[in-house]
């Protein structure tokens, strides 16, 4: 890996180099030809032509991707994904009653954030300067399959070879090709040992996935539920408790990951006059209030979505209440 700028024109990225420059950083990446993105739209599209899809899943969360529309590069050659290990964050709200500990998931914290540091290692690391690479916005999961680079778990999340399925993916079009770029795989490979093991199907109190098709049944899902500005059915108990969003209990119980879930305490917490200001209408707290709270979760880079995490917390809250009263 030389440090002076390459052009498209230049030998072809090594597929070597990419796995080095992952795994030194504890990484994972794999690359192929851009032909990889035609393949897994195509994959997708026939999902949709098929109404393999929950109603209103695919314009909910897969029409929106540009793939290589409006890109910047003269010549989109290849792509890359990255698997980073993300870790679950712990975050503190102070209430009346007390502490409150609840857990974000891997991914949420400082999501997008992640994606132009990355940009810029592999810039500066791979391919000896600022340009010539891109952010893709495409489903980032149907890719990284696609590529070899995960496969899928009967829960529908994509698992990574020792990293399991905590981490964040993010992917890249590059004006450089790859030697000898791996195939496209399909998007429907699935860990060998998910045809034997049902410890998600169990783990699942909403009845989201099932053994009878590949796809799990998203309008049960509570993630995808958590994630949504629609309300949450009042009759629907958030399977964890503790889960400011998603869900995690298909995750928890998989082999596949056991011994790589790490936690760490999220970098800000909640003073009792936040959480109540939080808690209440949000026009109505001082404005004192309104801009802690908003700074808070710009640190997080989770400022885009305090509605639904207010929505969510005041579900939590809410069913801990229930509980602790004995109803149901």
């Amino acid at each position: 890996m030389g440090t002076a700028r390459h052009s498209a024109s230049d030998a072809a990225l090594a597929r070597r180099d990419i796995d080095r420059w992952a795994r030194r950083r504890g990484y994972r990446a794999a690359a192929a030809g851009i032909e990889a993105l035609d393949a897994v739209r195509e994959a997708l599209e026939k999902r949709r032509r098929r109404g393999e899809f929950a109603p209103g899943f695919f314009e909910e969360n897969l029409s929106s991707f540009a793939y290589l529309a409006g890109t910047a590069l003269h010549a989109p050659r290849s792509v890359i994904v990255v698997a980073i290990p993300a870790p679950v964050h712990t975050l503190l709200f102070e209430t009346g009653d007390g502490r409150m500990e609840t857990v974000i998931p891997p991914t949420y914290l400082s999501y997008r954030p992640a994606f132009e540091r990355i940009r810029r290692e592999i810039a500066a690391e791979l391919l000896g300067g600022d340009d010539g690479i891109e952010l893709l916005k495409a489903p980032y999961k149907s890719l990284a399959v696609g590529v070899g680079l995960a496969l899928y778990g009967r829960n529908n999340v994509t698992y990574v070879p020792g990293l399991g399925s905590y981490v964040q993916l993010a992917a890249y079009v590059l004006d450089r090709s790859t030697d000898a770029p791996r195939p496209f795989l399909g998007i429907e490979r699935r860990l060998d040992r998910c045809s034997a093991c049902r410890a998600c199907v169990l783990a699942c109190p909403m009845g989201a996935i099932g053994e009878d098709r590949f796809l799990i049944r998203a309008d049960r899902c509570y993630t995808l539920m958590s994630e949504s500005a629609r309300p949450i059915p009042e009759d629907v108990r958030p399977p964890s408790p503790d889960c400011l969003v998603g869900c995690l209990r298909c995750q928890v119980v998989c082999p596949e990951n056991k011994g790589v879930l790490r936690k760490e305490a999220a970098p800000v917490s909640f003073t009792s006059a936040e959480t109540a200001a939080f808690l209440g209408d949000p026009e109505a707290a001082p404005e004192g209030l309104r801009r802690s709270i908003r700074e808070k979760f710009e640190i997080m880079a989770m400022s885009e979505d305090i509605p639904i995490f207010r929505r969510n917390l005041i579900v939590l809250l809410r069913w801990r209440a229930w509980e602790a009263g004995g109803r149901p």
